[in-house]
């Protein structure tokens, strides 16, 4: 993506919707299905700013903003304001933990709308509820029901996103099945999801499904550069970890993740150098949330309990994978883009691209031992001291 696109150019499918909107022949109901990170809200909110940006005749609000006087929307700022989540006939919808008050919730809107493609931080218990029938709360089916009820106040259209919407309860899904076998003329409701298959076959059948393209790790990384200013080095490096999940890219330039990512050059560089005692001194360090070398410019987790020395633990062997796979590729004479060369270290020791594809494997056997809750200092020793064993060519796990 250069800086002049939007979401919707990413792909024909989605640019189609573009031409659909401007001749107000879009379905009623959408389905955006694409892998976690894949910028599905990002485009859902595109195309509410090219529905709502044609103003309609003006009615009174209703449903959510119900004693809220919604501020006056100018033709020429409509889009603004729904790139903002501020606009009055957009009701964005995302789970939630169920003692959200409305300053949180506005909180979160105003997070979401400054990253679109970031995550929303809320319990990994939270869903999306059906809602009480007198007080449907903030965020719920039935409070979508009734602001999709209401007539648009300033726009041709009532938009409603629903963010990650696979996290509707069953009680939820059915509620909302009613609004998408009627819904009315001026709604537009767009799902948005990378597990669809947790949604009832009925919602799913309901809806036009468009698929959402995974970025591009050379996409991916042109964006952190342009939204975060990150060097094309940098940028490309966290693209490649990420794997095209802009969710989990941005996740990892937040200023101990940056950390994080030096102490696994530092590991890489010495597992290249096979410097065995210096990998096994280093383990016991990472695993206590401590720099390999003692030397840090930022402190993440002294002494760090199990929990954060296991997230630790995974990042950096994360890192380190996804650069052992980079140098084997360079190895084997496969080009890579600029900004990911240079962020590759210089020297890869000589090793031929199946040592490197080995070593990377044995640290994948290692990461899923501290995901399954092996000892993190026993797992990273055990992990970069076979790893360097078959950098030497020597038999290993898997072999």
């Amino acid at each position: 993506m250069t800086p002049n696109t939007t979401p919707l150019d990413r792909a024909p499918r989605l640019a189609r919707l573009r031409v659909l909107a401007a001749e107000d022949r879009l379905p009623p109901s959408l389905l955006l299905v694409g892998p976690e990170g894949s910028g599905k809200e990002w485009a859902a909110i595109e195309l509410a700013a090219l529905l709502l940006e044609r103003p309609g005749s003006v009615a009174p609000a209703g449903g959510l903003f119900d004693g809220i006087e919604p501020e006056p929307v100018a033709d020429a700022n409509a889009a603004r304001l729904v790139r903002g989540l501020a606009h009055p006939d957009l009701y964005y919808v995302c789970p939630v933990a169920s003692d959200l008050d409305r300053d949180g919730y506005r909180a979160l809107l105003e997070a979401k709308a400054h990253e679109p493609l970031g995550r929303v931080h809320q319990p990994g218990s939270a869903i999306i509820p059906i809602g009480n029938a007198d007080d449907p709360g903030l965020v719920s089916v039935r409070a979508i029901r009734r602001f999709l009820q209401a007539p648009p106040f300033q726009a041709r259209y009532r938009v409603v996103i629903v963010g990650d919407a696979h996290r509707m309860n069953r009680q939820a899904a059915n509620a909302l099945l009613k609004t998408l076998e009627e819904p009315p003329s001026f709604g537009v409701l767009l799902l948005c999801t990378h597990q669809p298959h947790l949604l009832p076959s009925t919602i799913r059948s309901r809806c036009a499904r468009v698929p959402v393209p995974a970025f591009a790790e050379e996409e991916l990384a042109a964006l952190l550069t342009a939204r975060h200013g990150l060097e094309p080095a940098e940028a490309a490096r966290v693209a490649a970890v990420a794997g095209g999940n802009a969710r989990r890219a941005l996740d990892l330039i937040d200023p101990v993740a940056r950390e994080l990512s030096r102490w696994a050059r530092e590991l890489l560089e010495a597992l290249l150098a096979l410097r065995r005692l210096d990998l096994a001194r280093a383990a016991d360090r990472v695993a206590k949330g401590q720099p390999p070398s003692g030397k840090s410019k930022l402190k993440v987790a002294q002494d760090a309990g199990l929990a954060a020395g296991r997230d630790i633990g995974l990042r950096v062997l994360d890192a380190m994978v996804a650069d052992l796979v980079a140098l084997a590729r360079r190895a084997s004479g496969a080009r890579l883009d600029d900004a990911r060369r240079a962020s590759l270290p210089t020297a890869d020791g000589g090793h031929s691209a199946p040592a490197l594809l080995g070593a990377a494997e044995v640290l994948l056997h290692a990461r899923g031992d501290i995901a399954r809750n092996v000892n993190v200092a026993l797992a990273l020793q055990h992990g970069l001291l076979e790893a360097s064993d078959r950098l030497h060519g020597r038999a290993g796990r898997g072999s």
